[in-house]
């Protein structure tokens, strides 16, 4: 089974009827969802390199994005507007991974001690040591 995609952004249900959105073309939604997608794909906390941002939709719809307010310009970027209220913050990523990362760890080591010595557990049951499972 390939490996679950856990990156992801969160879009609220109103967002299509928000005020700085609803005023938008639908290209220029689309565009800001992709952004929305480059910040969380790249954890860059809601900042677009400007090299990035100019692949991202067109002038037009970056253009518009701008004037709604739902981001700003930046030192080398755009900056999208209240990205960390919404979306997950690189760190908090990191930690859901470590603790990912460590529950496996730990479920591995307990399913190579069960397969390493089947013999073990029948030497257990024998001397009363066998715990229930």
């Amino acid at each position: 089974m390939a490996r679950p995609n856990w990156n992801y952004v969160r879009i609220d249900v109103n967002m299509p009827g928000h005020p700085k959105i609803a005023g938008l073309s639908a290209a220029a939604k689309w565009t800001l969802v992709e952004l929305w997608c480059w910040c969380g794909n790249y954890l860059t906390d809601g900042f677009v390199p400007e090299a990035s941002w100019e692949r991202i939709g067109t002038q037009r719809d970056r253009a518009a994005i701008l004037a709604a307010g739902l981001a700003e310009q930046a030192d080398g970027g755009y900056r999208m507007h209240d990205y960390l209220e919404h979306q997950r913050s690189r760190a908090e990523v990191d930690e859901k991974r470590s603790q990912r990362s460590e529950a496996g760890k730990r479920s591995a080591a307990s399913r190579a001690r069960t397969r390493a010595s089947p013999l073990r557990v029948v030497e257990d049951s024998l001397n009363g040591s066998a715990t229930s499972r």
